[in-house]
């Protein structure tokens, strides 16, 4: 029996793939991509708003210097995120830790799809800080907690999963980027406040999933719920990770 076929039998180790998933690498991707479409449209943006501020427009380089800045807080934020995703792994648990990550987004998502009525630009900019702490934490958070839950058999192609996440993310970015969807001029904060739906998504379906069992057993020494949830996942002991 291959692994694709090991994999098949066991619908809640996929399940738990996929809720990990949506709000986790699938955002890194997802966040990537969807900056790209109203790059004009926010630069306009930018511009009219500082004349409207200070009676006079920008010049073209100060405005490239203004979106060179928003475009790269993001890998700063992941920065970050990088940096806060291990104390939150031990401290909150690998599961808490990415619920507690849809948080950033949810708040950079309500800077980004306010900061056209509220006229500043500055909010897309903090936004983009925020998403990229989501994105740090989701790339170190979720790898580690799927490792930990799958069975060792499949280790290797669940962790596989993290980085097909994030293809999918910037696919659908692109898709959602057209002009015919969100991507139009007076679209764009819709775009950018999107990535709200994948956390809103996860929030609703990962609480219904185990912690990691290697979290439960060695962090709280809580041997009893680490088997539970070994079993919840693989749903058969014949597909045990080991680690209880």
């Amino acid at each position: 029996m291959n692994k694709l076929q090991r994999l098949l039998q066991s619908k809640n180790l996929i399940l738990t793939v996929c809720a990990a998933g949506i709000g986790g690498t699938f955002q890194y991707g997802y966040n990537i991509s969807i900056i790209n479409a109203p790059t004009l449209y926010i630069q306009t943006f930018m511009n009219k708003t500082w004349l409207e501020r200070t009676g006079a427009p920008l010049e073209s380089g100060m405005v490239l210097l203004l979106w060179s800045f928003t475009v790269s807080v993001y890998p700063l934020g992941g920065l970050a995120g990088a940096v806060a995703a291990g104390p939150m792994a031990i401290v909150l648990g690998r599961k808490m830790s990415l619920l507690v990550n849809n948080i950033f987004v949810i708040v950079a998502a309500v800077l980004s799809g306010f900061s056209q009525m509220a006229k500043s630009f500055e909010m897309i900019m903090l936004s983009r800080f925020l998403t990229g702490v989501n994105a740090g934490v989701s790339m170190n958070v979720q790898p580690m907690y799927l490792a930990e839950s799958a069975p060792k058999k499949l280790r290797g192609a669940v962790a596989l999963t993290s980085a097909s996440f994030t293809a999918l993310g910037l696919v659908l970015g692109q898709v959602v980027g057209l002009r015919e969807l969100l991507g139009g001029e007076e679209s764009w904060p819709l775009l950018l406040a999107s990535n709200a739906v994948p956390a809103l998504i996860q929030l609703m379906v990962l609480p219904w999933f185990p912690e990691s069992p290697r979290y439960l057993l060695i962090d709280r020494g809580d041997r009893e719920s680490c088997i539970s949830g070994e079993l919840r996942v693989t749903a058969s002991p014949s597909l045990s990770s080991g680690i209880c």
